[in-house]
């Protein structure tokens, strides 16, 4: 394993920083093509049957809390809608705190137990926090968390459970200026403490984040033949990057022909790294976030540029979104596929409903929605879609069957 700066391509040679000491830019990790998927460990549980592609981490260190391995489903009706040839949502949901989150946080928290790391920091809208505080608590180290200052009721709920040391902080989820003050703060106690840094971002944490990429090996075993186009919800744009990544590394082991095309999906209230791909720009554009979709609330994506340098090799696109068409969209995978997400995990599907105005048929497509988290995340959400349904109460002698 080698990281290795994306912007400056220069090596870094300690495997404790999480940025390059040349330029500052954000690190990947490559492996050399002995270390392929054809060697896998069938013998490891979850995503850690991939190890030869995930950072070293000994055996006895690898935590597991039965992620990764989860369902792919096939669509039964909104594909005919569509005239989509196939369509596939990935359901993360099934991990154990209920998002792919879990994913990078079983590499992060394996990773830091490795290292004697003595605790872990970090921020989230949500679903990292869950993840990072159930594997911090299975590992026994403390976890400092700063969150969204309207942070989703049920999400915090989950964090606090764990027993995370949980702190709000006003703006942040808002304004961009205040994200960027609150990664710094919380990369300076990583420097100062030598703490392990939980933000799940390529630029603040390119070991943990290796976690995301096995989605995409799950799909190159989970179908017949690779997708031709994945859509994905964007806040941070880690999934992402993950995701073509994991994808790319397939293609240069030689074991799929040619990668899918990779779809942003971001709310239009939250747009940044869509508006800068439109206008051709390689830098998130700037602007508040009003979207009111938990966990795309990122006016200051810390993984945007390097998304928009994906789309830019031409690997992928953006795509915006109003919050009233991810609702829509969410609402349609609970009705017509007995499917049940988060809003954000419906965004990827309000993406391609969106693409599907200008395209007419898909018909020779392969696609593939990731649904990034379980719907009982946002309850109140969950209750203002049952509000309007009435439930009458009867005598148990008049069922009127």
């Amino acid at each position: 394993m080698e990281a290795y700066c994306w912007d400056c391509g220069r090596p870094a040679e300690d495997d404790r920083a999480y940025a390059c000491p040349v330029c500052g830019g954000a690190l990947m990790l490559r492996y050399g093509n002995d270390r392929g998927l054809a060697v896998k460990d069938e013998t490891q549980r979850g995503l850690w049957k991939y190890r030869r592609l995930l950072p070293d981490v000994p055996e006895t260190h690898r935590l597991y809390l039965g992620e990764g391995g989860t369902a792919l489903v096939r669509s039964r009706t909104i594909a005919k809608r569509l005239n989509v040839g196939e369509l596939y949502f990935k359901l993360e949901g099934g991990n154990p705190t209920g998002s792919y989150k879990d994913r990078i946080a079983t590499v992060g928290v394996s990773r830091a137990i490795a290292a004697g790391r003595a605790a872990c920091v970090g921020t989230t809208s949500g679903n990292a926090g869950a993840a990072y505080a159930a594997y911090a608590a299975a590992a026994g180290i403390p976890y400092h968390l700063f969150v969204l200052e309207h942070m989703a009721e049920a999400k915090l709920a989950q964090v606090l459970l764990y027993g995370a040391n949980v702190r709000k902080v006003k703006g942040f989820g808002t304004h961009a200026e205040v994200g960027d003050l609150v990664f710094a703060g919380v990369m300076e106690a990583v420097r100062r403490h030598g703490w392990e840094s939980t933000v799940t971002a390529f630029r603040y944490n390119p070991y943990a984040m290796e976690g995301v990429k096995t989605i995409s090996f799950e799909l190159a075993e989970q179908l017949p033949e690779p997708p031709t186009a994945v859509y994905a919800p964007v806040g941070g744009a880690g999934l992402y990057v993950g995701i073509w990544k994991g994808f790319e590394e397939l293609r240069s082991l030689g074991a799929i022909a040619a990668k899918p095309h990779l779809v942003a999906v971001q709310s239009a209230g939250c747009s940044n790294i869509a508006r800068a791909y439109a206008a051709g720009g390689r830098v998130p554009a700037p602007g508040a976030s009003t979207s009111r979709i938990s966990g795309l609330q990122v006016p200051n994506p810390p993984d945007g540029s390097l998304a928009l340098d994906i789309m830019a090799r031409g690997d992928g696109s953006a795509v915006a979104v109003d919050d009233a068409d991810i609702w829509e969209a969410q609402r349609l995978m609970a009705e017509e596929e007995g499917l049940f997400c988060e809003p954000a995990g419906a965004a990827a599907l309000a993406g391609l409903l969106r693409t599907a105005r200008d395209r007419k048929s898909f018909a020779e497509e392969r696609v593939v929605c990731i649904v990034s988290g379980v719907g009982f995340k946002d309850v109140r959400r969950l209750l203002e879609m049952a509000a309007d349904r009435e439930v009458p109460l009867l005598e148990a002698d008049r069922l009127g069957l």
